[in-house]
């Protein structure tokens, strides 16, 4: 019983890290700027396998998802990882074996303020 409960845990933590990188493409700050005044969301999620080890670590390329949604540049960027509960439980069902972590991007692009738009993008 014990090896049991120490598998959910270990499922739970697992060595599951999304690195968040550049090349530098388009502008991508965390300073703002006067032109850019639409705020927009861009979603995404990778999948880990076997607690965490497969892969160890994803690479999101933060300038390469803004401009998959269509953005020239973005100013103000917050960038998070995140475990949203259905995550957790789908983590916790499958022993681990299946891990699936979400990211979120948020900033100020060209444009006038208007509702959030959000964008999701998937690997």
């Amino acid at each position: 019983m014990r090896s049991l409960a120490f598998l959910y845990l270990f499922s739970l933590v697992g060595c599951a890290t999304i690195h968040f990188r550049s090349h530098n493409s388009i502008p991508v700050t965390f300073t703002g700027d006067g032109k850019h005044q639409k705020e927009v969301l861009i979603e995404g999620e990778r999948n880990f396998y076997w607690w965490g080890t497969k892969p160890e670590h994803h690479v999101v390329y933060v300038d390469e998802e803004v401009k998959k949604a269509g953005f020239k540049s973005l100013s103000k960027a917050i960038i998070y990882e995140q475990k949203n509960p259905q995550d957790i439980l789908i983590s916790f069902l499958t022993f681990g074996i299946y891990m699936p972590r979400g990211w979120t991007i948020m900033g100020f692009t060209d444009g006038q303020p208007g509702p959030l738009e959000a964008f999701h993008n998937e690997k």
